[in-house]
């Protein structure tokens, strides 16, 4: 989506610019984005294929559930821009395909096939994983259950305010990265997923003769996280010159969904250590 330009006088731009400042230090440095254990380990590729299935397992809890998350945040936006790029990222979780340069899907076609959730059940179904546990609540453990009942308090808050600044959040977490070098790339959390996946072909399925798992489900979003990532700052603006913003409100959410996100990410790397051969 193109963002509208922001017309703003010297002193207006100096406390934006602050404001920005405070992003890059709550935001930029959690964890989540910059050590996360469990893609740093996983991006080994040594990961067996109990930790494969149960990675594929929980993600697709978080994929399923996050159409309702999605919905809320979509009818709860403070603003027009907020409400089209919600749906939009809403319809294209459905089978919507999606320009992965500008997130638009003005115009784009529709097909079961390209839902999210079965780009997962493809994967599954190789790993011979029953697919009546695919995006089911039961399948979740209880830190994804954490983490999705943490996110649909932030991202999906009936506070439009609340809801943007988790928004900014989770576009800086899956960005990051992202167009700038490889060396900071091979750093974004989708590619370190890719990679690994990648190697646990190698090692446990290319040795057996076996199909290798897709990777599709990852690259899509790697790619469409690039334009994301090129409109984050001026959707911040936009969101901030917006009347009665509360900078303060926006970055304790943001904060609050860094940590959901987090707690998804542990419960999967406890789960693999006790996944280990």
């Amino acid at each position: 989506m193109k963002s509208k330009e922001v017309k703003v006088d010297n002193k207006e731009n100096e406390r934006f610019n602050s404001f920005k400042e405070e992003i890059q230090k709550e935001f930029f440095g959690h964890t989540v984005i910059v050590n996360n254990p469990y893609t740093k380990w996983f991006k080994q590729g040594i990961a067996n294929s109990a930790q494969v299935k149960d990675l594929i397992l929980q993600f697709s809890v978080f994929s399923n559930r996050f159409i309702v998350i999605q919905a809320k945040r979509m009818v709860n936006a403070d603003t027009l821009e907020g409400e089209e790029c919600a749906r939009a990222i809403l319809l294209n979780e459905c089978g919507v395909l999606q320009d992965v340069k500008t997130g638009s899907i003005e115009n784009q076609l529709y097909s079961n096939k390209h839902a999210h959730i079965n780009w997962l059940r493809k994967i599954a179904s190789k790993l011979e994983i029953d697919l009546k546990l695919i995006g089911k609540w039961e399948t979740g453990t209880k830190a994804t259950h954490q983490f999705l009942e943490q996110l649909d308090s932030t991202y999906g808050s009936s506070n439009g305010q609340v809801g943007a600044g988790a928004s900014f959040a989770i576009e800086t977490w899956a960005a990051f990265g992202i167009g700038q070098g490889e060396e900071k790339e091979s750093n974004n959390f989708w590619k370190e997923l890719i990679v690994g996946v990648e190697g646990y072909n190698r090692m446990f399925r290319a040795p057996n003769n076996l199909t290798p798992l897709p990777t599709g489900f990852f690259q899509y979003h790697f790619q469409t996280e690039a334009g994301h990532g090129v409109n984050v700052w001026h959707e911040l603006e936009e969101t901030f010159y917006q009347p009665g913003f509360n900078a303060k409100e926006f970055i304790e959410a943001g904060k609050l969904a860094l940590n959901a996100i987090y707690t998804f990410w542990l419960g999967l790397d406890e789960v693999r250590k006790r996944l280990e051969n």
